[in-house]
């Protein structure tokens, strides 16, 4: 009896290993081996070497000189940004060093500026605006002058005030309705297409 059970047992465990070995011919017939991946010829862009995958590399590139290749996708690669140049300081003018050094000494000079704001032509006054800005929440103290500056006869100085109230944040907060009535002001059609389409 126990002879008849290893005859079995041998019998079982044999047909098993010839299945096994059916379905590995199976497989590697259709190609889905892992000991022989399908292979695609792919034109690389450009020229060059195509890329291989680990698997090729791992058998020694056999297919590189053909041009074979597992299937795969290939991308141009994006340019990166070029650096914004930085303006080496011996080309600044001294205008631009006066602002750069005001906007760098911070609340103890919007005082000067504000009287200037005050006071000056229109291109000054936009230098001025644009030197606040550069302090940020700093010229916090220029928020009042910077509301007015909104209604400047210059579109330039209303654009640089409006940037500058913004970089001050929220310590601008006071300037929010000023700012949401240019906002829908600049969005409103002109005076005289109102009235040509009043009836």
């Amino acid at each position: 009896m126990a002879a008849r059970t290893a005859i079995r047992e041998s019998g079982f465990s044999g047909l098993l290993r010839a299945a096994g070995r059916a379905l590995s011919t199976l497989l590697l017939i259709a190609g889905c081996s892992r000991t022989e991946p399908p292979v695609t010829t792919v034109e690389v862009p450009g020229g060059g070497k195509p890329v291989l995958t680990t698997t090729e590399r791992r058998a020694g590139g056999r297919d590189a000189d053909r041009g074979e290749v597992a299937p795969a996708s290939f991308e141009e690669p994006h340019p990166l940004p070029l650096p914004v140049a930085i303006k080496p300081l011996a080309e600044w003018t001294t205008e631009e060093i006066s602002m750069d050094a005001l906007g760098r000494i911070g609340a103890p000079a919007v005082p000067a500026l504000v009287e200037v704001l005050r006071s000056g032509d229109a291109a000054t006054r936009l230098k001025v605006v644009e030197t606040l800005g550069r302090m940020g929440e700093d010229a916090k103290e220029a928020v009042p002058d910077l509301i007015r500056a909104l209604d400047d006869s210059d579109a330039e100085v209303r654009k640089a005030a409006a940037r500058t109230l913004g970089r001050i944040g929220p310590a601008a907060k006071e300037a929010v309705p000023a700012l949401v009535r240019q906002l829908l002001e600049s969005n409103a059609p002109p005076a005289d297409s109102q009235t040509a389409t009043a009836p």
